[in-house]
């Protein structure tokens, strides 16, 4: 059963919604109230050890340290007359809590399916804040804690300060140092002159990569559409791990850039078009004051690349590094003006520009770290025949036809995509993640060609 804690604590103000904010609140609109929850955010804790036990009341109390901490976990969202968003930080307030008993045994996959169902339901981005909380308890004692979290008020990012920042104010009782900076301080400097010279120089560069690209990465629907349309797989693979590494440690960079250069390599393979568009969503976590900054920051950043069949992926990596860095600096924009600038480049060129086609690295570490050592190809192909294919939840209605995402899965590093099965139906879908799997195993060793790989029709 479903029970209102109150919270008290950290200033109150009104802003315009941030860049990022602005950008997420579009995409939860577009796809409406029956798929909104697709975009909820969700973490689970166990109690750490050092102290405890914990009670239930202990844990709301550390729940509402941390709501009072960041102004971004007490913002609602109301519309203007002209019917613009702005945010609203509270005071005061109240969460959402679920208690639930469970046994020892039963606990961790107790915790996954209460944190599920509080995820399940959209965020009412008017009259609830965006936290919900679930503790599961033994013998009254709380073992773990999900937290959900609505995606206006963070990224994944963010989802992870804020796990850290609970699990720290259960440790020590409070936390000494304020965050980086909060939402209202964002929001005032993206509308002051730095801000707006920033989004603008971003903006150059969206604007030539629009005019030069595809409008779209996928035009063509050519199947019927699977059920649900939008359908969702998954790949783990230790393989793919090990040898990203290795591939990103020949090369310098991280293991992000060479999964997105991997699959937009593959993307020109199965499209007809010289140039792949591709969306990586970007943190934007690079200078101090974002460091510890709890609010949805990241936007999409813009990577070209030519397709070039005849080229490894070596060479590949080698030439489109500096595409990627530019990606990066560029995914800090006006939303809005944003939005002007497709509307031009759109009706300049008589076709509406979407690529729809992105990438999302999810994974909560700080993955360009390099390990310290790997295992060899023997080993590495070995485990490729341990690697395993799931199918997730899907939707019917979404807004981009083509999201290529990695994450982690019972620690392994595991790569997904949810697709338009009318323009990639399933056996593409699953054709294309083992073919990222296989191309960066091969390249880890020798050099391979996107070409060389079958990527089933």
């Amino acid at each position: 059963m479903s029970e209102h804690v109150r919270f008290s604590g950290g200033r109150a103000g009104r802003a315009n919604l941030a860049w990022g904010q602005r950008s997420i609140y579009e995409a939860m609109r577009q796809a409406g109230p029956a798929s909104a929850h697709y975009f909820n955010l969700w973490r689970v804790l166990p109690m750490p050890r050092g102290r405890g036990p914990y009670t239930v009341e202990q844990v709301t109390s550390a729940v509402v340290a941390l709501v009072a901490r960041h102004d971004s976990l007490r913002s609602r969202i109301a519309l203007r007359e002209d019917g613009h968003p702005f945010q609203i930080v509270s005071e005061t307030g109240w969460l959402e809590r679920q208690v639930l008993a469970a046994t020892e045994q039963e606990a961790e996959k107790a915790a996954e399916g209460l944190v599920l169902d509080l995820a399940a339901r959209a965020f009412d981005l008017v009259e609830e804040w965006p936290v919900r909380i679930g503790l599961i308890t033994v013998d009254d004692v709380v073992r773990q804690v999900g937290v959900v979290l609505c995606h206006t008020a963070v990224d994944g990012y963010a989802a992870d300060i804020v796990v850290r920042d609970l699990r720290q104010l259960l440790l020590r009782g409070s936390l000494a140092r304020p965050p980086s900076q909060q939402v209202l301080d964002l929001v005032a400097e993206q509308e002051s002159g730095v801000g707006r010279n920033r989004s603008e120089r971003a903006l150059a560069h969206w604007e030539a990569g629009y005019r030069k690209g595809p409008p779209t990465m996928f035009p063509d629907l050519v199947a019927e559409p699977g059920s649900p349309r939008w359908s969702k797989a998954m790949l783990e693979s230790r393989a793919l791990e090990d040898a990203v590494t290795i591939v990103a440690a020949r090369h310098h960079m991280s293991t992000a850039t060479v999964l997105l250069t991997a699959v937009s390599a593959l993307i020109g393979t199965i499209t007809p078009h010289e140039t792949c568009v591709i969306t990586p969503i970007v943190h934007n976590r690079f200078r101090p004051e974002t460091r510890d900054l709890v609010t949805s920051l990241s936007q999409l950043g813009l990577f070209t690349m030519s397709s070039d069949p005849d080229a490894t992926l070596a060479v590949t990596l080698e030439a489109t590094l500096p595409e990627a860095m530019r990606a990066y600096r560029h995914a800090q924009y006006d939303q809005l003006a944003w939005e002007a600038m497709v509307e031009r480049v759109s009706a300049d060129r008589a076709v509406k520009v979407d690529p729809s086609c992105c990438f999302n690295d999810m994974r909560p570490v700080d993955h360009s770290a390099l390990q310290e050592s790997s295992p060899g190809e023997d080993a590495i192909r070995t485990s490729v025949t341990s690697s395993r294919i799931e199918w997730l939840p899907g939707v019917d209605h979404f807004t981009c036809n083509f999201c290529f995402f990695v994450t982690r899965q019972s620690g392994i590093l595991s790569i997904g995509l949810n697709a338009d099965t009318c323009r990639l139906p399933q056996s593409r879908m699953v054709g294309l993640l083992r073919a990222v799997e296989e191309l960066v195993v091969e390249s880890a060793f020798r050099d391979a060609r996107p070409s060389e790989l079958e990527v089933a029709p």
